[in-house]
């Protein structure tokens, strides 16, 4: 626990955030808070995020202890009333947290991997064994591998998710920026979507007011996104329901939206929506082959066009999730060349 002054330095702190930082007891005070922490990535002084940050809001930050060595911790800003203009800020050292972090995404990188190239292999030959490859079976066969396969198909988009998401977060994935227009985008996604959507016995439907409008994006990347909306839209539509998808343009921004008349998000889930593995009833999304990690994708991938993702309660019910990218001209995605 470390206390400040209205300019930033230290006027308490106690025995565990001098034993953390490996100063003496008595020793921090009189340094300025900018002291115990590296800059960031953007050159902005933690001590700024931590000064002006809300009460409670968690920043992830390097620490620095008197001998240089550098470990990350977790700064939050205390609810405690200090005397004017000071703040209590409280510090944890999350080492262990970071490298259990690091284990479990590499495990999780390894398994994904391994386990990849033979359950691509087995959904395709169960794939020819009910395409009739290998002759006619009799129908209980045909059912059982059926089933299998589709299972098999499942396992294959997770650890394809899997592996997206960790690229994406790593920055190991390319975009490539170039003039798109959105409508003939998205009337590819829908149509390429459409035997999906018949398997749910799901219409969808393009507004009739979109418009052509043109943002600079990676197609690959937008289509992906655009593809993982519409799949959870489709996924959580009663039978025989709609999805409908409309493109508006603003000033300096489009707008994609996805529109469903399912039973809408909990509001004790909304928080989680975008975190990997999130769903609000994990065993109806795994009936419906749901991952819970398409929206988390929708949103990293979001991040780096530029662009920002929400959701809404659709007027009469359902949701609508929304992105929003900058119009073509006003603004340039961070890595376009």
């Amino acid at each position: 626990m470390v206390m400040t002054d209205e300019r930033g330095v230290i006027v308490l702190a106690n025995a565990e955030a001098a034993r953390l930082f490996g100063y003496a007891k008595g020793e921090l005070t009189g340094k300025r808070l900018a002291d115990l922490f590296g800059k960031g990535d953007n050159g902005a002084s933690p001590s700024h995020h931590m000064k002006n940050g809300s009460t409670g809001e968690c920043h992830i930050l390097q620490g620095q202890r008197k001998d240089g060595a550098k470990f990350p911790v977790e700064c939050r800003r205390s609810s405690i009333q200090a005397g004017s203009g000071q703040l209590v800020h409280l510090i944890d050292d999350i080492t262990e947290r970071v490298r259990a972090d690091q284990l479990k995404d590499e495990f999780v990188s390894t398994v994904s991997h391994e386990l990849r190239t033979p359950l691509t292999s087995i959904s395709g030959s169960l794939g020819l064994l009910v395409g009739g490859a290998a002759g006619k079976l009799p129908e209980p066969a045909v059912r059982l591998i059926g089933i299998a396969q589709n299972n098999s198909q499942r396992l294959v988009r997770l650890i394809n998710d899997i592996l997206d998401i960790e690229k994406i977060e790593s920055g190991q994935v390319v975009f490539h920026f170039q003039r798109i227009d959105v409508r003939t985008l998205v009337e590819q996604v829908i149509e390429a979507s459409r035997g999906y959507a018949d398997g749910f016995g799901i219409r969808v439907r393009l507004a009739s007011t979109a418009t052509a409008s043109e943002v600079l994006a990676d197609p690959d990347r937008l289509a992906q996104v655009v593809t993982n909306l519409l799949s959870n839209a489709i996924k959580f539509s009663p039978l025989h329901g709609e999805v409908a998808i409309a493109i508006e343009t603003h000033d300096d921004s489009v707008r994609i939206s996805v529109r469903d008349h399912g039973p809408g998000i909990p509001p004790e889930f909304r928080p989680r929506v975008f975190e990997k593995f999130a769903q609000a009833d994990g065993s109806d999304a795994w009936q419906k082959g749901g991952t819970g990690l398409g929206l988390s994708i929708v949103k990293q991938i979001v991040a780096r066009l530029s662009g920002d993702v929400g959701f809404a309660d659709a007027p009469g019910g359902g949701t609508v999730f929304h992105v929003d990218l900058p119009a073509l001209g006003k603004q340039r995605p961070d890595g376009a060349e």
